[in-house]
């Protein structure tokens, strides 16, 4: 053991050999001059190596004085860290140790696996502040701080899920409370990207993919095998999606960093709902999502789909709301509220490869794309190129078999030069059936509003 003020057991003989050479080499240098004839020969090998002896002794311990091992922390640390103790009687171990350790980086950096225990942090990349968020937790499991100088000595997850066993020895598996979040981290390059800046259809999927990975870890199963209590597959099926964005989507900047982190709630069994920030340099984005579950009925047709239930776990850590909160009531609202007449329709075809999903379905991410079309038969190709979506509500009430065609219907559209609001729905051509209902508002970007001045100064 070590005391950072003493001498360890290792150090003493090293300090009397140094000790040593320096009485020695004063010695010989003293009795090595000129003396008895007899001893003359030794004489004066002593004086030729007495300097040497000195010297030698001197600088080892001025070595000794400026590296002793307390000098040296990166090393100390390192080695205190390779081969942790545990105190004696511990109930943690070291397997339970690496999954709490494993389940707190997850949660901040998606793509770690088990396998990467032993990568060194510096190649996982997971940022600075996803390490903070990381210190953070294992300090709350702990219920200690971290010293810095050993934090500093953390190079790999294993090595954290050793410190958290030398620190804390006897916690439990179960102390680590799960949460229905996650939490992902982009940076904007083209397939994130549209016209210049974020693209609204990525962003659909992308959250749509966060809830479900949310709901299907919470329930225990992947979606493939979710099922209700007759052993029929549900499909999750999302009922409202709302993006609120502080700033037009095409004001994203290329490169740009985008982190997403999202929550869920659920009332019941049947109703998910779930709340996402996603976080940019140029901005932020609100997102809203709520989704239930949906069965194919006898005939299997995408128009017979009716609601299904789940077999929640007992230990469900979705947290259950008392009652529907105000997104769900306005969603029951709308769909019963009737429809202005319209001022503009049109008829749009399905393309399956593009809004069609895995399981058959008309992509919910289809939805917006297909009023970003069909408005813009109406309003021109200005409405596609001059103005980028700042907020967006789609309200589900049905789906569409991949052979069937739509009715787009415009309902309101009111704006001038600088952003255009509009109202919209679609529906079934086969039966007239309501599917959805779109609120959309759209701003000209700071990129295109630049543009469009240059291009007047550069007219005058």
């Amino acid at each position: 053991m070590k005391d950072d003020k003493n001498l360890t057991s290792p150090q003493i003989p090293y300090w009397l050999v140094c000790l040593g050479l320096v009485v020695i080499g004063i010695g010989a240098s003293i009795w090595g001059g000129p003396g008895d004839s007899t001893w003359q020969s030794f004489r004066e090998i002593a004086k030729a190596l007495g300097p040497g002896l000195f010297t030698a002794g001197l600088l080892g311990l001025l070595i000794g004085l400026l590296f002793r091992p307390e000098s040296a922390p990166g090393r100390s640390r390192h080695q205190s860290l390779s081969a942790p103790q545990v105190a004696a009687g511990a109930t943690f171990s070291l397997d339970d140790r690496t999954a709490q350790i494993a389940a707190i980086i997850s949660r901040e950096f998606p793509a770690f696996t088990s396998g990467d225990m032993n990568t060194p942090f510096a190649r996982l990349g997971i940022d600075s502040i996803s390490l903070l968020m990381i210190r953070t937790q294992t300090e709350a499991l702990a219920g200690k701080d971290l010293d810095q100088d050993l934090w500093e000595g953390i190079v790999t997850p294993a090595d954290l899920a050793r410190t958290l066993g030398q620190i804390a020895p006897q916690l439990r598996s179960a102390d680590v409370p799960p949460a229905a979040a996650e939490r992902r981290t982009y940076l904007l390059n083209m397939p994130q990207m549209a016209r210049g800046g974020l693209s609204e259809a990525w962003l659909f999927k992308e959250l749509g993919d966060v809830h479900w990975n949310i709901l299907a870890k919470a329930l225990g199963q992947p979606s493939r095998l979710l099922s209700d209590s007759a052993g029929d597959r549900i499909y999750a099926t999302f009922t409202r999606i709302q993006l609120r964005s502080s700033c037009a989507f095409g004001d994203y900047e290329e490169n740009e960093r985008i982190d997403i982190d999202a929550g869920m709630s659920r009332y019941g069994a049947g109703l998910y709902f779930s709340e996402a920030m996603v976080s940019g340099a140029t901005g932020s984005i609100q997102a809203r999502l709520m989704s239930s579950f949906s069965k194919f009925g006898a005939t299997g047709s995408n128009t017979s789909l009716f609601k299904g239930l789940p077999e929640l776990p007992p230990d469900c850590i979705i947290p259950a709301l008392p009652e529907v909160p105000e997104f769900g009531r306005d969603y029951q609202e709308r769909r019963v509220e009737p429809l202005a007449p319209p001022i503009f329709e049109c008829e749009y075809e399905i393309m399956p490869s593009h809004d069609i999903n895995g399981v058959g379905l008309l992509y919910f991410a289809a939805y917006p794309m297909i009023d970003e079309i069909c408005a813009a038969r109406h309003a021109g190709r200005t409405y596609a190129t001059g103005f980028s979506t700042r907020y967006r509500d789609v309200f589900y009430f049905g789906n569409s078999d991949a052979d069937d065609k739509l009715i787009y219907r415009l309902h309101r559209s009111a704006g001038d030069d600088e952003s255009v609001e509009i109202e919209s729905s679609i529906s079934r051509k086969s039966d007239g059936n309501l599917m959805a209902r779109i609120f959309t508002q759209k701003v000209r970007s700071a990129r295109t509003a630049e543009s469009r001045q240059a291009a007047v100064h550069g007219g005058q």
